[in-house]
């Protein structure tokens, strides 16, 4: 089994699991009776995904072309570097609530430059501000979501 197969693979389950989440989404007693609903892109996503990855899996390579066998596959990656990467990613999900989306994300993205070996303060800090405040603006204020503002913010009286 080669890593096309075993990305597909990983992929067909990962459509299958979200596709069997979709049924948790709760409707409304009119939305159920609707056509289109929001259950019907993660159902939609589930099923392109599922009909893709197992085309993958059962049609064959092209001619020629030897895939690398698994363990060709994955020696030589930095996996150290994935781990932070990871490890990161949750302390993103834990801190969010308390510093709010704003704050949490330039963190996270300026943490995940550094780890990726970026070392210049002044792009980082151009890269992340910059679309976490555009991001901001396009969520809160265009589609009219409410983003809180972190828990702290109002233990320390700046918000009421």
């Amino acid at each position: 089994m080669n890593k096309e197969k075993v990305g597909a693979l990983f992929f067909f389950l990962l459509s299958i699991a979200y596709g069997a989440l979709a049924f948790q989404i709760p409707l409304t007693f009119l939305a159920q009776q609707e056509q289109f609903n929001a259950r019907t892109m993660p159902f939609a996503l589930s099923i392109a995904g599922s009909i893709i990855s197992l085309l993958i899996i059962i049609l064959p390579p092209p001619e020629g072309k030897r895939g690398l066998t698994l363990t060709e596959t994955f020696t030589g990656l930095d996996w150290g570097r994935a781990g932070l990467l990871l490890a990161l990613m949750v302390v993103y999900g834990l801190v969010m609530k308390w510093i709010g989306f704003v704050l949490a994300s330039i963190i996270f993205l300026m943490a995940g430059f550094y780890i990726l070996g970026e070392r210049n303060i002044k792009l980082m800090l151009l890269a992340s501000i910059p679309m976490v405040i555009g991001l901001w603006f396009l969520m809160s204020s265009i589609l009219g979501m409410y983003i809180a503002p972190g828990e702290i913010l109002y233990l320390l009286g700046i918000i009421k």
